[in-house]
C-alpha cells in the first residue's frame, strides 16, 4: 500500500510539476481555467500519552485540490474545487467521496481517504469591495515562514476544511481592509476547526460573525498589523456536554510583524506575534482539568524568521501556548504549549520544500489521566501550485 500511494503520488506530482513550469494556471479558454495543488510528504511522530502508554507512526500523506477556476467578467469570478486527502497507513484510508455538511466536533478536518467539495463560490467585485457567496477557503495567519494563526485557518498542512457563507472584503485607500465573514454552522459540526466543547446543536448556533481589520505590506518595516473578532452565539457548553447550559463565545485576536535587514546579502530578520483572549471559557470540570473554576482563555503564539539566509532558503521558530479556554485554533490544540523550528526552500513561486521539527505538550494535566500527553513530530514535504 506504502509503496503504491508513493509511486502514484510521485507519477501525479512530476506531471502536475511539468505543467505547473510553464503556466500559473491551466487555461482552457478565455473563461475556465485549472488551478489547485499537490501536497505529499513523509510524516511521522511519537507520543508519550497520558495514560502511560507510548506510540509511533509512520507515513506517506497526499493531499490533491485540483478546480476549475471562471473569469465570467470583469465583476464576477467563480470557483469549484474537489479535495482529497489519503495515507499510505494500512486500514486508515476511508475512501469516499461526499458533499459534506461540517466535520465531526473535535476533528481537524476530514478522516484519511474523504473527499469533497472545498470551494463552490462566486465573487461580486466592484471597485474597493467584493462579495463572495458559498463555499470558500479562508485565513488569516501570521505571517512568517510557519504560519499559523489563532483564530482561522481552513485547510492548513493536509487537512481539508471550508467556510460556508458570505464574506465581504473592502481595501481602504489607507492600506487597511476591512473582512467580514457571516458563516453557517451545520447541527453536525461546524465546517472548520472548532475544539470541544463548542457544540452547535442549538438552533440559535446555525450563525456565526467574524471581522477582522488588516494591513499588510511586504515592503515595509511593519509588515503586517491585524485585529481579528469571532462571536459563535449558543455554542459554548460551558459545563460541558453533560449540560444543557449554552453561552456565547466571543475571542479577540490581534497580531504584528516587523522585518529588519541582515548583512548586505539579501537576509531579513523577521519577528512576529499573535495574542488571542477569550472572556468566557467552560469550566475546568468540562474539560477534566480542574474541580473549580473557569479555563484559560489566553493564547500566544511568537515567530523568529530568518528569510533568505541563502537565495529562496528560510528558517522560523515559533513559540505557543494556548489555554484550555482557547477554542479556535486550527494550528494550536487547546492546554499546549509548542514549539516548532521549520525550514523552507522556495523552488520557484509555485513549488516548495518544507522540513518540520516540532514538540507539544499538555499545560495542565487531566484529573482522570496519570500523566501529561507528549507528541514530538517531523515532516518533510512537497508542495505544488498549478
Amino acid at each position: 500500500m506504502a509503496l503504491k500511494l508513493a509511486t502514484a503520488t510521485l507519477i501525479s506530482v512530476c506531471t502536475l510539476s511539468l505543467q505547473a513550469t510553464s503556466h500559473a494556471t491551466i487555461p482552457f479558454n478565455d473563461v475556465f481555467s485549472m488551478i489547485g495543488d499537490a501536497r505529499t510528504g513523509y510524516y511521522a511522530i511519537h507520543r508519550d500519552d497520558r495514560d502511560n502508554s507510548s506510540s509511533s507512526k509512520h507515513e506517506w500523506r497526499l493531499r490533491l485540490r485540483p478546480g476549475v477556476h471562471a473569469n465570467i467578467n470583469e465583476s464576477f469570478t467563480a470557483r469549484l474545487r474537489f479535495a482529497g486527502r489519503y495515507t499510505s497507513m494500512e486500514g486508515k484510508n476511508d475512501a469516499h467521496f461526499k458533499l459534506y455538511s461540517g466535520i465531526t466536533p473535535g476533528k481537524d478536518g476530514l478522516k484519511m481517504g474523504q473527499s469533497t467539495l472545498d470551494e463552490a463560490w462566486v465573487n461580486y467585485k466592484q471597485g474597493r469591495w467584493s462579495l463572495r457567496a458559498g463555499r470558500m477557503q479562508t485565513k488569516f495567519e501570521l505571517t512568517g515562514v510557519a504560519k499559523k494563526s489563532l483564530d482561522r485557518n481552513n485547510s492548513p498542512n493536509t487537512d481539508i476544511a471550508w467556510t460556508d457563507g458570505l464574506y465581504f472584503k473592502h481595501k481602504g485607500t489607507n492600506g487597511w481592509t476591512t473582512h467580514a465573514i457571516l458563516q453557517y454552522n451545520p447541527a453536525d459540526g461546524a465546517t472548520e476547526v472548532r475544539r470541544l466543547p463548542l457544540d452547535f446543536t442549538d438552533s440559535s448556533s446555525r450563525a456565526s460573525y467574524f471581522i477582522a481589520y488588516e494591513k499588510l505590506d511586504k515592503k515595509a518595516t511593519i509588515v503586517q498589523q491585524g485585529l481579528d473578532i469571532t462571536y459563535l452565539p449558543a455554542a459554548l457548553q460551558t459545563d460541558g456536554a453533560t449540560s444543557d447550559k449554552t453561552d456565547n463565545y466571543l475571542a479577540v485576536v490581534g497580531r504584528m510583524a516587523a522585518q529588519w535587514p541582515m548583512g548586505n546579502n539579501g537576509m531579513k530578520f523577521l519577528l512576529g506575534g499573535e495574542l488571542g483572549y477569550a472572556p468566557n471559557t467552560p469550566t475546568l470540570s468540562a474539560l477534566n482539568l480542574g474541580t473549580s473554576g473557569n479555563t484559560g482563555g489566553k493564547a500566544t503564539q511568537v515567530t523568529f524568521n530568518f528569510i533568505d539566509i541563502m537565495p529562496n532558503h528560510s528558517l522560523g521558530i515559533v513559540l505557543a501556548r494556548a489555554e484550555g479556554g482557547w477554542l479556535l485554533s486550527p494550528d494550536f490544540k487547546s492546554n499546549q504549549n509548542l514549539f516548532e523550528t521549520r525550514y523552507r526552500w522556495s523552488l520557484d513561486k509555485r513549488q516548495r520544500i518544507e522540513i518540520r521539527l516540532r514538540y507539544r505538550t499538555d499545560i495542565k494535566q487531566r484529573t482522570d489521566k496519570p500523566e501529561k500527553r507528549i507528541d514530538r513530530d517531523l515532516y518533510a514535504r512537497y508542495t505544488l501550485k498549478f
